[in-house]
């Protein structure tokens, strides 16, 4: 697979997962996620958190997400 697949598989992997542990639709997730930049933070982050499991890639988003709506 190419960089991009790995990318957007990383990203679909963390959408559900934040999904199953928060108790929520994927579409749910996607829209916060996209509303909040988190995608496109993934995407960035790739080197470093596809080293890493899907747990900690969660944690990652959570810490974010709750950076950000703090902020708002």
């Amino acid at each position: 697979m190419d960089l991009e697949n790995d990318k957007n598989l990383m990203v679909i992997e963390a959408i559900e997962g934040y999904a199953k542990n928060h108790n929520m639709k994927t579409w749910e997730v996607f829209l916060l996620f996209r509303c909040n930049g988190i995608i496109d933070l993934l995407r960035l982050q790739y080197k470093t958190l596809h080293t890493q499991s899907m747990e900690e890639s969660i944690y990652f988003v959570e810490d974010i997400l709750r950076r950000v709506l703090d902020a708002k």
